[in-house]
């Protein structure tokens, strides 16, 4: 029994040297002056990750937000090929094409975990990449069942062409699926038929047709991309999973969102101009930190710190862990 009241006293004595260890690494160290006082010098932490995780936008911040738009744009002026080279990409600026033919999903867009919950069993809430508006009352929601949308610009021959795709298999969760499959099997049997197609709310009601680029085949994100003032059905094709229905368009708009030019850093531009070396803030708190056992007040492993106190345990080296295994095992024998 001596040894373990021991034991404990040897916590009591120690806590305080574990708590001295805590608050150096906490205040951002401890020094001593000549009369061996005790001085706490609290150093500001420059750190970008502590800034960005408190949302704080300081000069480090904006210099590493626009740095990193402006290395991605760059690199998208690249080909790797594999094995550490690359090759420059020989194709038109941006901003003066005047033909444009890429492919995009649909996809349902949450915003938060709260708004997916709202989702679940409620219908007409759903928002998906794809926005339309239309002409009349409907009854289908037509970018709720379009799948993809391959677009076809070119200016010069006055080609604006949007083709969605719709799969052929109705969604067991959906009891509107089937309907709106049936309708359009409908359409594309009856494609040829002038006065169908104008009566089917799906070749005729679509006013408006939008979305956001994002992660597009053959065209950068976020760009958005709006066609206008009612569309003209032109024609319609199967496939073996799918069907695709062709729409053409007299009026669109194309607006690129450009972050490296949103988020310009005046300081990043002028470092990347004189070419200076990348140099990376080191605070006091960046120096190699240390461990504090919080029975002997000893220093200790930072790892096995780490994982005592990841798991919920008091903080103990080693050493006085064996002491204390040693103390429980001859109480045991006692017993």
């Amino acid at each position: 029994m001596n040894k373990i009241k021991r034991f404990f006293l040897n916590i009591f004595y120690g806590l305080p040297f574990g708590l001295k260890g805590a608050n150096a690494e906490l205040t951002g160290g401890i020094t001593n002056d000549d009369n061996g006082i005790e001085l706490n010098q609290e150093v500001s932490d420059e750190r970008v990750a502590k800034h960005l995780l408190k949302g704080e936008v300081t000069q480090e911040v904006e210099e590493l937000r626009y740095r990193t738009y402006a290395v991605a744009n760059k690199s998208e002026d690249y080909q790797y090929l594999g094995n550490g080279l690359s090759v420059k990409n020989e194709k038109n600026p941006k901003g003066v094409r005047k033909k444009y033919k890429f492919s995009q999903d649909n996809e349902n867009i949450c915003q938060s975990v709260l708004s997916t919950l709202k989702q679940v069993g409620s219908y007409g809430i759903d928002k998906y990449r794809f926005e339309m508006n239309y002409n009349s009352f409907v009854r289908f929601n037509i970018e709720k069942y379009a799948t993809r949308v391959d677009v076809k610009i070119d200016e010069d021959d006055g080609i604006v062409e949007t083709t969605l795709h719709f799969s052929k298999e109705a969604n067991p969760y959906d009891k509107a699926s089937k309907p709106f499959i049936n309708e359009l099997m409908k359409l594309l049997k009856n494609q040829n038929d002038e006065h169908e197609v104008k009566r089917n709310e799906i070749s005729s009601s679509i006013n408006d047709f939008s979305f956001v680029t994002y992660k597009a085949n053959n065209e950068d994100d976020l760009v958005t991309y709006s066609f206008m003032n009612g569309s003209k059905f032109k024609k319609m094709r199967e496939t073996e999973h799918e069907v695709l229905m062709t729409l053409s368009w007299d009026e669109y708009m194309r607006v690129p969102l450009d972050l490296e030019a949103k988020y310009y850093s005046r300081t990043m531009a002028e470092k990347y101009a004189k070419k200076e070396k990348k140099n990376n803030t080191i605070g006091i708190n960046d120096v190699k930190r240390k461990r504090y056992c919080s029975v002997c007040g000893k220093e200790m492993s930072v790892y096995d710190g780490d994982i005592q106190e990841a798991s919920g345990q008091a903080v103990i080296c080693q050493n006085c862990m064996n002491k204390a295994k040693m103390a429980e095992n001859q109480e045991e024998k006692r017993d």
